[in-house]
């Protein structure tokens, strides 16, 4: 800002050189007279009012100076004419639509004014308070306050927000760090100063939990952080720092702590849907689905799936997004404030009105789901639901009933006539269910009647009836209505025809044994085979080694230097020959060329190892797709068995191996010219053969024999094809 005396001011424009000096100068001048018309203006002026230089001289000034919207520069040009006083002022030039700072200066002949374009530090200025009033607003609903000083200063500047969490009207009182620190809790009072002195040492930051109280005599949980800096221009350690008002935080998350407890009894007691979910999160540490970590049996019922433990939430219902409840768990999630919603949920083969509640318990979501479609629905779905149900309970074999406790009157659906197979003129009543209890379940009867007419609790129970001599498997499961202050007013229950079920459960069992005794008796057929070969193979090798090598010890002082090399040569193949063998029984417990080269590789390898004792064409069909890896061992597996048999007692020159795999079926074919053999006897006595027919039964294959003496054998299995799991 430029300041000139009046004094100097009258001589100023007589010298050329200041009148340079002006126009060099960023600040527009103008000199007015007293009756306020323009008698000088630099070139600044002139481009500040967007007018030429000779065009403002001589032209009053209320025509640069709209008065009605610069009121502010007029005020300061009037006081500097008429009360011959200087004065300093800002206001905003529409004609530029700038920001300006002008200094009204009187002189001789009238006044001086000076214009510093100010926009950038108004604007400044403007975004300076904006942001101060955000930071307010951001620490009131954060409930965060501010406080800073220096040691060894008594003052301390406390935000508005601390000192409402303090328990005061904002700037109440001055605050000293010594009082500030009065009011921590008495038993964290030493702990907090400690900490401080400590930490101010070492200049380090430092960040905990304290309990304060307020001036109301009310505790809170707060978290207090603080930072320390030197300030080279007063020599002072200045430290500054925030306490943030956790106290609703802290006993949300303690009472969610103590109900943990409650979550298994929770989830297996409400009658509403009731499961728990954990975030998955990206690098970013965004939340991006939820695991399922637990469901209750109303949920899965409500879901329809009973599948959905250790599966993402968002992908198995994508509907989420679409409905809103994504962003509410998300929302949830991070501020740890329950929230609850009501939705049409119309998406991923669903459609209803369902009551979501979320409640955040520690990094987890319990998500408590109450179908309210009927609510929603009530008078124009109640028909409909009616006649569903009616088909339901004819389709699943399902009863409903309904005994009231205060009238004592028992009633049941259409359903239930058909299950106990009853006409319905007969009038239903509780111990129905002893008349028709086999014996060993009448103890179960006897506590269902009493449930049913004590309405006590709500139960679920399975028993056997008979109905018309045929056994029966009942699936009973009952809950209690009450009215609004606890008492019970009817019991609620559904009968569920569990027979069918049972039957296939115990015949699924008998077809496990059946499976394993099975397994059992193809690994022992297997390990015959083994230990044959062994014995036969391996282990007559290994004695003929040391036959050699004893009768070589034996000898060895009577042999020439070439008679004991001729023995060791001997022994030196049946060595080799021991090798080869163990290499060869190797192969057949674990086909490496088939891990590492395929099924057709392996199968080729199988032709090339019999190729000296007997002519093997091979034609192969569809193998390229890769398939279920226990499938190709199979298939290697009954091919190896079946050459085998041919190689040992086919005695045939040629043999043709057919394998065609399609979508659904592999078929595995072996046509040899040896001699045949008599089915009835081979069939019953054969072990290679009954070997092949247990792996094709446990494959849920089949397996054909065609075979005359003397005109060779044609052996076919086939076994369902699986595909390859990668592909």
């Amino acid at each position: 800002m430029i300041s000139i005396s009046q004094e100097k001011y009258a001589d100023l424009f007589k010298n050329s050189g200041a009148e340079y000096i002006l126009n060099l100068i960023d600040v527009a001048c103008l000199q007015l007279n007293t009756d306020h018309v323009v008698l000088y203006a630099n070139k600044k002026a002139g481009l500040l009012f967007q007018l030429n230089v000779t065009g403002i001289i001589g032209v009053n000034a209320w025509e640069l100076f709209d008065k009605n919207n610069s009121q502010e520069a007029c005020q300061a040009i009037q006081k500097a004419v008429f009360e011959n006083e200087a004065s300093i002022t800002e206001y905003f030039c529409r004609r530029n639509q700038n920001w300006v700072s002008l200094h009204a200066i009187p002189s001789e002949n009238g006044v001086v004014l000076m214009f510093t374009e100010i926009t950038e530090i108004t604007n400044a200025k403007f975004q300076l308070l904006e942001e101060q009033r955000r930071l307010k607003l951001a620490q009131e609903l954060a409930n965060v306050g501010y406080f800073e000083g220096a040691i060894g200063l008594e003052s301390l500047y406390l935000s508005d927000e601390l000192y409402r969490i303090y328990g005061y009207s904002p700037q109440e009182k001055p605050f000293s760090f010594e009082l500030l620190f009065s009011y921590f809790h008495p038993e964290d009072q030493a702990l907090a100063r400690r900490t401080f002195e400590h930490q101010l040492r070492e200049k380090c930051a430092f960040e905990d939990s304290y309990r304060i109280v307020t001036a109301q005599q009310d505790i809170k949980i707060v978290k207090l952080r603080m930072e320390f800096a030197w300030d080279e221009i007063t020599g002072l350690t200045r430290f500054y720092g925030v306490i943030q008002d956790v106290t609703i935080h802290h006993h949300t998350k303690v009472e969610l702590k103590e109900s943990k407890e409650l979550i298994a009894f929770v989830f297996n007691a409400s009658l509403v849907g009731v499961s728990l979910l954990k975030p998955i999160r990206n690098p970013s540490g965004e939340i991006i689905d939820f695991r399922v970590e637990m469901t209750s049996r109303e949920f899965e019922k409500e879901a329809g799936r009973g599948d959905l433990v250790g599966k993402l939430f968002l992908a198995e219902f994508p509907g989420l997004k679409a409905s809103g409840l994504f962003d509410l768990m998300l929302n949830v999630m991070e501020t740890s404030v329950s929230q609850q919603m009501e939705v049409h949920y119309h998406y991923d083969g669903y459609n209803g009105w369902f009551s979501n509640m979320f409640v955040k318990m520690e990094d987890a979501l319990m998500l408590t789901t109450m179908n309210i479609s009927n609510r929603k629905f009530a008078e124009q779905e109640q028909l409909k639901n009616l006649m569903i149900l009616q088909q339901s309970e004819e389709l699943a074999k399902i009863g409903s009933w309904e005994y009231d406790l205060t009238s004592e009157s028992f009633s049941w659906s259409e359903g239930m006539y058909r299950l106990f197979n009853l006409p319905k003129e007969v009038l239903p009543e509780p111990e129905i269910y002893l008349q028709f209890a086999t014996a060993r379940c009448v103890p179960i009867a006897e506590k269902i009647v009493k449930f049913l007419k004590t309405g006590e609790k709500g139960f679920e129970e399975t028993m056997e009836i008979l109905v018309d001599e045929k056994l029966k498997v009942l699936k009973l499961r009952a809950s209690i209505h009450r009215d609004e202050n606890g008492k019970a007013l009817k019991v609620l229950g559904v009968d569920i025809d569990m027979t069918l079920q049972v039957a296939l459960f115990r015949k699924n069992e008998l077809l496990k044994m059946e499976i394993f005794k099975t397994v059992l008796e193809t690994q022992q057929a297997e390990r015959k085979r083994i230990a044959e070969n062994l014995h036969n193979g391996l282990g007559q090798l290994l004695y003929g080694v040391k036959l050699n090598l004893s009768k070589n010890m034996l000898n060895q002082a009577k042999l020439s230097a070439a008679e004991n090399l001729k023995e060791l040569q001997e022994t030196d193949g049946l060595l080799a020959d021991a090798i080869r063998e163990s290499r060869r029984l190797s192969h057949e417990l674990m086909p490496a060329i088939l891990e590492d080269f395929g099924l057709r590789a392996a199968l080729d390898d199988i032709c090339n190892q019999f190729q000296l004792a007997i002519l093997i064409r091979s034609i192969y069909t569809g193998l390229e797709n890769q398939r279920d890896k226990s499938i190709e061992v199979a298939i290697y597996r009954v091919v190896q068995e079946l050459i085998i048999n041919v190689v040992k007692h086919a005695e045939a020159n040629t043999v043709i191996l057919t394998i065609n795999a399609n979508e659904e079926v592999i078929h595995i074919q072996v046509h040899d010219d040896g001699k045949g053999f008599d089915q009835d006897q081979v069939l019953n006595n054969g072990i290679g053969l009954k070997a092949i027919r247990n792996k094709t039964n446990l494959l849920n294959g089949s397996l054909a024999i065609n075979s005359e003496i003397g005109k060779g054998t044609v052996i076919s299995v086939i076994i369902p094809n699986l595909p390859s799991l990668i592909q």
